[in-house]
């Protein structure tokens, strides 16, 4: 089940005996765990009715599970990233047994944050119904979390600003929340959040800055294009990320232009490459700028360099400042081949 369909069954107080937390949003993961102590655990009777274990065996999580509830119907036995999941240990075959008989008088529930290795318990608790994955948020889901934040915190945000600021700053909601605050707070007295604000404000994700990059190669602004570099490098980022980045770039614009070619409409466009309407448009203004040869050459060019750099035969630095001066020499005018 996903976050959605969690809160459902918490809502309706439907959940299974044993719950299984996975998956990359760790915003929605938290939040779902504080609904579900807020749903199971008694004001002011929570440390009575909570069990957190740190790498326990079979018999210490048996033992929580079959402690009554005091004052409460429910008790929450909480395990972070139990080592027989996380690839720590083996999952005790006890522990397995027991699982599918855990009373209605508990609720067992493995949190994980890091990576799942084993997949034995997880496996049992999804036979049981009791598997929920946090996946990133949807294009529109994501426009509503930002203009709800927004609104909560007595800024209102249009779809298109909230759009926006995902492009600029990512899809992480921890990170976006902080951007929120910190926007909303700089004029609270205008109802609205500009784009202009969020352009001066919000912390721009290396996504964004690579963007940006291309932006300045697209002008054939070389200058402002390795000063952007520079502040990336000097912002922590590796080169082979960014080398990464340019060529997920420009690859992006192939796609653009081949559908372009295939009349698809903006809309199909945008859905086809799973982003939202703000990151779509300034994509295919950048495709725009480019002939199809020269976006060719852009991604013969990085594959060349990505390649050469993971085999070793060029060094990360350098490699990349050369990749740099390649793909600025396709916009000079003697490259502007028909595409």
């Amino acid at each position: 089940m996903n976050h959605q369909e969690f809160s459902r069954l918490l809502e309706q107080k439907k959940l299974p005996s044993v719950l299984f937390f996975e998956g990359a949003e760790e915003y929605l993961k938290e939040t779902a765990l504080r609904n579900l102590r807020s749903a199971l655990l008694p004001a002011g009777l929570e440390d009575l009715n909570e069990s957190r274990l740190d790498a326990p065996d079979a018999s210490a999580v048996i033992a929580a599970a079959e402690t009554l509830p005091f004052m409460a119907e429910r008790r929450l036995v909480l395990l972070r990233d139990h080592p027989a999941v996380v690839g720590r240990g083996e999952a005790d075959e006890s522990l397995l047994a027991y699982l599918p008989h855990v009373p209605p008088t508990a609720v067992v529930l493995f949190y994980c944050v890091l990576p799942v290795k084993q997949k034995k318990i997880r496996n049992l608790v999804q036979k049981q119904g009791g598997l929920v994955t946090f996946e990133p948020l949807s294009d529109r889901e994501l426009t509503s979390f930002v203009t709800s934040a927004f609104h909560d915190l007595g800024r209102e945000c249009d779809a298109r600003t909230a759009d926006f600021l995902v492009f600029t700053s990512g899809r992480d909601l921890n990170l976006l929340l902080r951007e929120i605050g910190k926007i909303a707070a700089y004029h609270p007295e205008e109802p609205s959040v500009r784009p202009e604000e969020i352009r001066a404000l919000a912390t721009p994700s290396a996504e964004s800055r690579v963007f940006d990059m291309v932006n300045a190669i697209v002008a054939g602004d070389g200058k402002r294009a390795f000063t952007l570099l520079r502040n990336l490098l000097q912002n922590g980022e590796r080169r082979i990320m960014i080398l990464s980045l340019l060529l997920r770039q420009f690859r992006l614009m192939q796609q653009i232009r081949i559908m372009q070619y295939e009349k698809l409409r903006p809309q199909e466009i945008q859905s086809a490459l799973g982003m939202n309407s703000w990151a779509a448009q300034q994509l295919a203004r950048q495709a725009g700028a480019f002939t199809g040869r020269q976006i060719r050459d852009a991604v013969a060019l990085c594959l060349e360099a990505d390649l050469n750099t993971k085999s070793g035969v060029l060094r990360e630095e350098g490699a990349l400042e050369a990749l740099m001066f390649r793909l600025l020499l396709l916009k000079e005018p003697g490259n502007r081949n028909p595409g």
